[in-house]
């Protein structure tokens, strides 16, 4: 797998010289991000003894929260470079009960949880195929490509009692290597483009990383007359499995980000 790596980033730098980045064109895309944060998190007790897995809708994470994001492509709006910036900040105004201990918190606790974590992924996409056909009379375009992509995630839970008497912090890290795919469909002035990353274990660069990661994104677009500006709705799902150490204590966690996104793509 290491070694797919490596062919994955020859082929990033060579695709930099490929006809997308010729004359590159830069697209931001500001959204506003409607996601909520859901799983479970396994934490040993502060004594070291191994406890089942909580829910993430016992600390009062089963809601929906609006966050900020902004992508930047470079390229000619489908192959090229891409950034993408998310910031996930979701406090909770509910709580529950926990059946286990986690860490600090012990079993019977009302507790809630403040998480937040940034986000940052790159990556390079280059078309494979194009072919053109006809739907209702009107051009109908579709694209595939393929290339790589590397996130990079700092993540902060902070659970604690309802009285303030006993908190536990758990924080853990990403740093990844993704095998990326996408497709576009175009017709008219809309655009449907989907994005799916997968990166077994065997990519993590380094942190927390436990399992295979999944990242797929859905986006409609419309864009206005002027050619220079389009609005969009998305959707995507993050899975996001963590294993490590916190406070001496060893967790587990399997967590999945997901929500709507809404926002407006301009072009310069």
């Amino acid at each position: 797998m290491r070694q797919l790596l490596v062919l994955l980033a020859a082929s990033a730098f060579t695709g930099c010289a490929s006809t997308a980045l010729t004359e590159p064109v830069v697209h931001a895309s500001p959204y506003l991000a409607l996601y909520r944060l859901r799983g479970d998190v396994g934490l040993q007790s502060a004594g070291g003894q191994d406890n089942a897995a909580t829910s993430m809708d016992t600390f009062g994470q089963a809601r929906r929260r609006d966050d900020v994001g902004l992508r930047v492509d470079v390229g000619d709006g489908f192959s090229g470079l891409r950034a993408d910036y998310y910031k996930l900040d979701m406090n909770t105004s509910t709580s529950g009960q926990l059946a286990e201990d986690w860490g600090a918190l012990l079993a019977g606790d009302s507790v809630s949880m403040f998480a937040s974590m940034d986000e940052l992924r790159l990556g390079y996409v280059e078309e494979l195929v194009e072919f053109q056909t006809k739907w209702r009379a009107e051009d109908l375009r579709v694209r595939l490509g393929a290339g790589g992509a590397l996130a990079i995630r700092d993540a902060r839970l902070r659970g604690r009692e309802l009285t303030g008497t006993r908190t536990q912090d758990l924080d853990f890290s990403h740093q990844l290597a993704y095998v990326a795919i996408r497709a576009r469909a175009a017709w008219q002035r809309l655009a449907i483009d989907l994005d799916y990353a997968l990166a077994p274990e065997a990519l993590a660069i380094g942190g927390d990383v436990d399992g295979v990661s999944h990242d797929f994104e859905a986006r409609l677009s419309y864009q206005l007359p002027q050619g220079d500006m389009s609005f969009f709705a998305g959707y995507r799902r993050n899975e996001v499995g963590a294993r490590g150490e916190a406070d001496g204590l060893d967790f587990t966690s399997d967590l999945v980000i997901d929500g709507f996104q809404l926002g407006v793509l301009v072009t310069f």
